[in-house]
């Protein structure tokens, strides 16, 4: 079973009430080879409360990453005969593929995008020089995402890591 399907699962037991542990037991017992992908499941839907505090912080990230994408796009045109496009395509998408999985909500992304963007600003500042006006709001626009994106999984996600979900000292999932 996939994790599409494991997350349609837990949502909709989270939907009629049931405990994240609960869920996780009856899951567990069902697939005893698949604890760790339906825990990564469990810990990745965030708290009702949660989602509504941190909604109006999770929706300035998602138009954040969009912009980005636009931005990043704008700053590499025009493009030069024979220049490759296919690193310009992916450093433009790969931040809309983000968006949707944080337009969704999805706790397992957070603490990617938090690095891969930390990642991307330190490239940034390292190689823009001196910036001009495109470049110094990109540059802001990294630090906005990077701030936010750690935020949301700190406070939203607190039982997830960056690899998966996390372990108490019996080695039993956090869920």
């Amino acid at each position: 079973m996939g994790i599409r399907d494991i997350s349609e699962q837990v949502m909709a037991a989270l939907e009629q009430g049931r405990s994240r542990a609960e869920i996780f037991k009856s899951l567990a017992t069902s697939m005893p080879a698949e604890t760790g992908k339906i825990a990564y499941c469990i810990a990745s839907v965030p708290q009702k409360e949660m989602r509504k505090k941190y909604l109006f912080f999770n929706a300035t990230l998602c138009v954040l990453l969009v912009v980005y994408s636009l931005l990043n796009a704008m700053s590499e045109l025009p493009v030069a005969p024979g220049e490759p496009t296919l690193f310009i395509v992916l450093t433009s998408l790969i931040p809309l593929v983000f968006s949707y999985f944080v337009f969704r909500f999805h706790g397992g992304v957070y603490r990617l995008a938090g690095i891969w963007f930390l990642i991307d600003l330190v490239e940034k500042i390292l190689l823009t020089g001196a910036p001009d006006g495109v470049a110094a709001l990109i540059i802001i626009l990294l630090f906005a995402i990077v701030a936010l994106s750690f935020l949301i999984a700190k406070k939203v996600f607190p039982n997830l890591g960056i690899l998966g979900p996390k372990k108490d000292t019996d080695s039993n999932y956090m869920l």
